[in-house]
């Protein structure tokens, strides 16, 4: 499947990701489209939530109640898999097992609960190697119920890591019927991280910042260090540890 195929310049530019508030009994309208991204000087189409990448940042408070109304304008049928959480099985998203195909221009509305605090991720569960690959991911950010939950810290970033396997005529084709690489996906050959290959972000000296980061890619797994900073694992992918843990890498 070769979304190259299409002309990039009638696509809308992909936006950097935004974060949302949703109160409990909060609605949300989520899209997935066609977008266009200059990696590397190549205008390449790809994948977006609302037009952005990662999508967009969904915020709730613990123990919240809403509801995501999803369209998919996308040219392959699609769902949306909410990664982690503890919900009504008939949302979770996987079709086949847990509800069918959102086939193009159709909708669903998912009802999710959130039971726990921390941070979880949203994609599609019907090639996955296309659909992460391409773009489709973002994040949820269950605030705890408890203000003392985490230590304080002087800022948050939300990190999603991802690659993508590109050739001279841009990201190099999927499979059309099923993945032509492994079951899940591919290894690629540029990184991005929040959707952008030269991400970059200041701080200040002193300032401690609490890093929530998820690993979208397909296959490849990293190894994070940052030189001459100190790393604390204060958590994983539904809620903080019993024991904090000073760390020169996290894989």
């Amino acid at each position: 499947l070769d979304l190259q195929d299409g002309a990039p310049e009638n696509l809308p530019t992909a936006r950097p990701r935004r974060t949302y508030p949703v109160p409990d009994g909060g609605q949300l309208a989520l899209d997935a489209k066609l977008v266009r991204r200059t990696v590397n000087g190549q205008d390449i189409v790809m994948l977006g939530f609302n037009e952005e990448q990662p999508g967009p940042l969904i915020e709730v408070p613990q123990g919240a109640t809403i509801t995501v109304n999803f369209t998919n304008y996308l040219p392959i049928p699609s769902a949306i898999h909410w990664h982690g959480l503890r919900l009504d099985y008939r949302f979770d998203g996987v079709p086949g097992l847990t509800q069918p195909l959102i086939e193009h221009s159709k909708s669903f509305a998912y009802t999710l609960t959130f039971p726990d605090a921390g941070i979880y991720w949203y994609h599609p569960h019907f090639r996955e190697d296309i659909g992460m690959d391409m773009g489709l991911y973002a994040n949820i950010l269950v605030r705890p119920s408890d203000p003392d939950y985490f230590s304080p810290v002087n800022r948050e970033e939300v990190i999603v890591l991802n690659d993508i396997l590109l050739g001279s005529d841009g990201v190099v084709p999927h499979g059309k019927e099923s993945s032509n690489f492994m079951l899940m996906g591919r290894f690629g050959n540029t990184f991005l991280i929040n959707g952008d290959p030269d991400y970059r972000l200041q701080v200040k000296r002193g300032e401690v910042v609490r890093f929530f980061i998820t690993n979208s890619s397909n296959t490849r797994t990293y190894n994070l260090t940052l030189d001459g900073v100190k790393m604390k694992a204060v958590g994983s992918d539904v809620g903080k540890y019993e024991r904090e843990q000073w760390l020169e890498n996290i894989v």
